[in-house]
């Protein structure tokens, strides 16, 4: 079993813009597609995830001093301290069970497709980890094996339900035909999502609103256009955090770029992913009549649409206000404030065709619940990283992140699981 989750660890250690490729290339030899065709999906798709990581890292980099001043100038402090996604993720693939968990929910996967309880076909073999995540919530919680893999097949169970349910949204939408998203930390919201945005259909002047990008653009003309708000957020954000004037504009300047590049980074990205997502699904389908097969990928792919970063962008100075006036709160959100800020934006705006204003109020409710859940999860996270090897910082008792408190199916698994503690 550990040469399995070594083998998988070497793989995720290189990152998304190696690891994918890899995937698509083994997955795609197996399933006999044209090696030609495979080879060029399989590096188009690692060139697209380069684009987007140098981006979208540049950005965090260009925000990074602008978030910390505002830290200190609104005096915010926490006794838990954020220790970022790559720690949760790297923890939770150190739990024990995780060979385990990984070979149970690929024969979950199989027997739901045979049973045609679902139509994702899982590839993404790295979001394995948020099913090892509550698992280890529930064995750390119950001390019971048995519990912590039925909580992994639950939580894989609802996860490929819920992206089945919302594929039709994700080709509309994010225009990924054939593609859905099952990756738990982020279709769990959906319903959430979903619910609010149904809400707002029956509250006056906010029903009728339009807040897309579309519409933006064409009452505000070129201000209206995501590049030129891009700036205007941009120099917002550097203006809170106290920066010079050249740092503003750098701000501003980067947050533009943003706007612009990741998305045309993932028209890279499907170029080489969507012949690989339906070369297979063409097989599949001829095997299996009727299936209509959806490839299950990571959701960050959701973050590139303009709304969506719009949103996001917005959400990084708000998470923080929020973090400092939540009652409850004792997370100070720092490591991945601009990621988490748009992964958390996608399903409200995707539900609301686009409309920023519905998509940043519904943002603003999940990022308030994200952080109570991460608060709660405190104990459990530091015991897993503690286990994992992960050295607490000195004067610092508890960890957590934002990136836990995302996983919202597990949450409420993990609670009903210590009835049984």
């Amino acid at each position: 079993m550990h040469y399995l989750i070594d083998s998988l660890n070497y793989i995720a250690s290189l990152g998304p813009t190696v690891m994918m490729p890899i995937i698509i290339l083994v997955i795609g030899l197996i399933f006999r597609l044209n090696f030609g065709k495979l080879i060029r999906s399989a590096i188009l798709v690692g060139v697209g995830f380069a684009g987007v990581n140098i981006t979208v890292n540049f950005f965090i980099e260009s925000v990074g001093p602008a978030i910390q001043k505002m830290v200190e100038t609104w005096n915010l402090r926490t006794d838990i301290m954020d220790v970022g996604w790559p720690a949760r993720a790297a923890a939770t693939w150190a739990f024990p069970m995780a060979a385990i968990v990984i070979l149970v929910i690929l024969g979950l996967n199989i027997l739901l497709l045979t049973l045609k309880w679902t139509r994702v076909v899982m590839v993404d073999f790295w979001s394995y980890n948020h099913f090892i995540f509550g698992a280890a919530l529930v064995w750390y919680a119950t001390g019971s094996s048995v519990l912590a893999i039925i909580a992994a097949g639950l939580s894989a169970t609802i996860s490929f339900k819920l992206a089945d349910w919302t594929a039709p949204l994700a080709e509309e939408f994010f225009g990924l035909p054939g593609v859905t998203f099952p990756t738990s930390n982020s279709v769990g919201w959906a319903p959430v999502a979903w619910g609010l945005n149904k809400v707002y259909d029956k509250i006056p002047g906010l029903k009728n609103l339009k807040g897309d990008p579309e519409s933006i653009q064409k009452k505000f003309g070129v201000l209206g256009e995501p590049m030129i708000m891009g700036l205007i957020f941009g120099i917002l954000i550097g203006i809170l955090g106290h920066q010079s004037v050249s740092s503003t504009l750098t701000v501003g300047m980067s947050t533009a770029a943003a706007m612009v590049i990741i998305p045309k980074m993932m028209q890279i990205l499907m170029e080489g992913l969507l012949p690989f997502a339906n070369g297979i699904k063409e097989l599949l389908n001829k095997k299996f009549t009727g299936a209509n097969f959806t490839i299950g990928i990571d959701a960050a792919l959701t973050v590139a649409h303009p709304a969506v970063i719009s949103v996001g962008i917005l959400m990084v100075p708000t998470t923080l206000i929020i973090a400092s006036i939540l009652p409850g709160n004792r997370l100070l959100p720092l490591p991945d404030i601009a990621y988490q800020a748009m992964w958390l934006a996608a399903w409200p705006v995707a539900f609301s065709k686009g409309n920023v204003v519905r998509g940043f109020i519904s943002t603003v409710i999940i990022t308030t619940l994200m952080l109570l859940f991460a608060t709660t999860m405190a104990d459990i996270h530091t015991q897993l990283a503690i286990s994992g090897g992960f050295k607490l910082p000195k004067g610092m008792s508890h960890i957590s992140t934002e990136d836990a408190g995302t996983h919202i199916i597990e949450w409420i698994i993990w609670k009903i699981s210590t009835i049984f503690s």
